[in-house]
């Protein structure tokens, strides 16, 4: 008998005590492999069966992520190979998801400026997640309305989340009320705390804003927009921990003529 791996032949089992065995237990034992073969064998299906519930693990926490954000199709299907990649600002944003993957990264980019911000921000999430990273988007005027609704137990379960994941993307910062009215105060806390949170864990969060951003405080509109009782803690930790990326690319959002008219053939 041989070694169905290596070809060398069995020897015989010279282990004490085999002779007090029954008969029909003797024969099934009585040559064993002169090799170790099947121990490397097991030990290698062992760490496969590790590492597809690694993988396993790792699938089922990008979709956790990617399931509580909120993204529409057309975010899920943005990708950098559909992206008109003479862009500038898409160049950076490439380069970015790579570096992302390669190494532990703290720093994180707000997109200003023009059309293309959420494009640019969906392409590098998607780029993540197909590669086992996860991410969790939100938009900052409906995180606001699920705090007012929820309170202090909605807060410590969505700041949690906020920590855990490996990229915070926050989508149209500035389209919710600015901190002007009653609630100023209160709105102000909470949007620190939510930046403050991926600051303290020293994890990066990527912003995109209609609003534009300067690091000259008197010339930011969101350090205006944004100030409450005259302090501007949310643009100074924006301005700590993430670099601005100003967007000036084409509208993606005109109908296609072409296609428009061929939907209209009969």
């Amino acid at each position: 008998m041989k070694c169905q791996y290596c070809g060398k032949e069995y020897v015989k089992n010279e282990s004490e005590g085999i002779e007090y065995l029954p008969e029909f237990i003797r024969k099934h034992i009585e040559y064993i492999p002169a090799c170790d073969c099947l121990e490397k064998m097991k030990e290698r299906e062992r760490e496969e069966e590790i590492r597809k519930q690694q993988a396993e693990s790792i699938k089922n926490r990008v979709k956790k992520y990617r399931d509580i954000s909120v993204v529409d199709s057309k975010f899920l299907k943005s990708t950098f190979e559909i992206a008109d990649m003479s862009e500038k600002y898409m160049k950076v944003a490439l380069r970015y998801a790579k570096s992302f993957m390669e190494k532990k990264m703290d720093i994180g980019i707000i997109f200003y400026g023009g059309v293309g911000k959420t494009f640019a921000t969906a392409c590098i999430a998607n780029y993540l997640m197909n590669r086992g990273k996860s991410v969790f988007v939100i938009n900052l005027g409906l995180y606001l309305l699920k705090l007012t609704k929820e309170w202090g137990q909605g807060e410590m379960e969505l700041l949690k989340i906020v920590e855990n994941c490996d990229l915070l993307i926050i989508d149209d910062f500035g389209v919710e009320k600015s901190l002007e009215d009653k609630n100023a105060s209160w709105r102000a806390e909470k949007i620190y705390n939510l930046i403050d949170s991926r600051y303290r864990c020293g994890k990066p969060l990527i912003i995109s804003t209609n609003l534009e951003f300067d690091e000259d405080e008197n010339r930011c509109e969101i350090a205006r927009r944004f100030s409450a009782k005259g302090k501007n803690r949310i643009r100074d930790r924006i301005v700590e921990m993430c670099y601005p990326i100003k967007v000036e690319g084409k509208s993606r959002r005109k109908v296609n003529k072409q296609r428009f008219y061929e939907l209209l053939k009969e």
